[in-house]
């Protein structure tokens, strides 16, 4: 059924005539901004889109800092098609089956579980994303019993350039499921999704300070000696925070106050950045040093048990990201971190020593399960594997364009580091929105993951690979190059069988709003 502009224009939001990232790093002025609350609205879009030869892209809360959702045509807001359907309640009682509509931000999915005493079982460092956000991007959390957060996913409904519906899952067309739970927003609209969460539980946290060399010291035994683990790096300082968690039935209790978590301190350290961002650079390892010693102290607690704090899952495993900022994530096999981080500190401190370049603090260290058991494995046997502390997972399938790399089966013995997929994370602050220079930085960073095999984040802020070194320098700090002249070697059959079904689902484009984005990145 045709649909007439009218029928478009009455979704389109009069008050947002502009979209940007979160971090305010790109801007755009889509010819509409749309925010449709029901299926049939929906079809009504992508029908007219089809007629009158517009593009379509889908966005959520902006977090990705790339311009992965940039458009001049149609930009679709799902915050307004946000319900929560059904509950589906396995008999075991271990997990629930929760049908969302997929604009429903994580934030708002933890509120209504928690009020029917449910959680989801991982989470990343937010909850602003929408459920269709965070499966289309590859968010992920730290453990080394959990995936990606996509790993909690039961089954997908998409709308297809076509103006259909089509659910996907393990068992009903896996292929497609595979390349949905990382679909970049370019096979179709995610409408609906089917979660999979279990009972409502509290986090007990144990937060040290551990100087560097002995975090590498100890690194083989670190990411498994609890549940939840991760790291956040302050190289000036030569110091970690290493924060470790598991499930816990105890009673909550707050964690240790925090410097920057109140308004003075908040507005002290982005001045400092500020500072030493604009003023004087040379100022960052000293800025760096002072808020550390603020905000966690200075002498070593490792072995000591730390600060320890006692909340639920969300408060536990959601973080500050504190400033607007730059973000440069990539995953690699984590048996190769401490050379990696070894080779990260040389160059971070020559360059401090030249003046060559200067770094914010934290570097971000985290780590996931991102193996897959065989095909007989079932969701029971791998929480039984994991000695009750993992996943009891939604789906295990790859999905087509995971960005981590591929390690052997897990949960056919116990876990280790050859299991596991470290990811680092080189956070540049943009204090008061002034932008820090990133390109050498991040350029050094991104070349000493490539050699370890890594990959980066799909929707951050990556430079990118290209053969010819002669154009390997982009034109301004810190652009895009993209992976497009890398993406048929990285990514392999799994990355051809992706463009083969995005290709199949959408032959006039609909969804390639932004494919600027999509072009250089070699995933059309």
């Amino acid at each position: 059924m045709a649909a007439s502009m009218e029928d478009v224009r009455v979704l389109a939001s009069p008050a947002r005539t502009t979209h940007h990232t979160w971090a305010l790093t790109f801007f755009c002025r889509p010819e509409l901004y749309l925010q449709p609350s029901s299926i049939e609205q929906l079809q009504t879009i992508v029908r007219a889109a089809h007629q009158f030869k517009k593009t379509v892209t889908v966005t959520g809360a902006g977090h990705s800092p790339s311009d992965i959702t940039m458009t001049k045509d149609w930009l679709i807001n799902l915050d307004d098609f946000d319900n929560v359907l059904s509950f589906s309640r396995h008999e075991s009682g271990l997990f629930t089956d929760v049908r969302v509509e997929a604009g429903i931000r994580i934030y708002q999915l933890n509120a209504v579980l928690a009020s029917r005493g449910l959680a989801l079982q991982n989470l990343g460092s937010i909850s602003d994303q929408s459920v269709a956000g965070i499966i289309s991007t590859g968010t992920h959390g730290s453990s080394a019993y959990h995936g990606l957060i996509s790993q909690q996913i039961v089954d997908i409904t998409l709308l297809l350039a076509s103006g259909d519906l089509l659910t996907v899952s393990p068992t009903v067309q896996p292929d497609l499921f595979r390349a949905a739970i990382l679909s970049l927003g370019k096979l179709g609209i995610i409408t609906h999704v089917t979660v999979r969460a279990i009972p409502s539980f509290t986090v007990h946290s144990f937060q040290e300070i551990v100087d560097f060399d002995k975090l590498l010291e100890d690194w083989d035994t670190v990411w498994t000696s609890k549940e939840y683990v991760r790291v956040w790096w302050f190289p000036y300082s030569r110091k970690c925070i290493l924060w470790r968690a598991q499930k816990s039935g105890k009673s909550l209790s707050a964690p240790r106050e925090s410097f920057y978590g109140t308004w003075l301190g908040r507005k002290l350290y982005e001045l400092l950045l500020w500072f030493a961002t604009r003023i004087y650079k040379r100022a960052m390892p000293a800025v760096e040093r002072f808020v550390f010693r603020r905000q966690y102290g200075w002498q070593s607690t490792y072995g000591q048990g730390g600060s320890e704090a006692v909340q639920n899952s969300v408060e536990a495993l959601n973080m500050d990201c504190l400033f607007r900022q730059f973000v440069n994530e990539w995953a690699l096999p984590l048996k190769h971190g401490v050379e990696v981080l070894k080779q990260v500190d040389q160059a971070v401190t020559k360059a401090a020593e030249s003046g060559a370049y200067y770094v914010h603090a934290p570097i971000e260290v985290r780590c996931s399960n991102c193996s897959y058991p065989n095909e007989e494995t079932t969701p029971f046997e791998i929480i039984e594997k994991s000695g009750g502390i993992g996943a009891l997972p939604g789906n295990t399938l790859r999905p087509l364009l995971d960005y981590s790399p591929v390690v052997p089966y897990a949960y056919t013995e116990p876990i280790s580091n050859e299991n596991l997929t470290l990811y680092l994370n080189a956070t540049m602050y943009r204090p008061f929105g002034h932008d820090p220079p990133i390109g050498q930085w991040y350029r050094e960073f991104e070349d000493i993951m490539v050699a370890y095999s890594g990959k980066p984040h799909w929707a951050k802020n990556f430079i990118g690979k290209s053969p010819e070194k002669t154009t390997d320098v982009p034109s301004k700090d810190g652009e895009m190059i993209g992976l497009a002249n890398v993406f048929d070697s990285w990514y392999g059959e799994d990355g051809t069988k992706y463009k083969a079904i995005r290709l199949k689902l959408d032959p006039e484009g609909i969804f390639l709003g932004g494919k600027e984005w999509a072009v250089r990145n070699g995933v059309i």
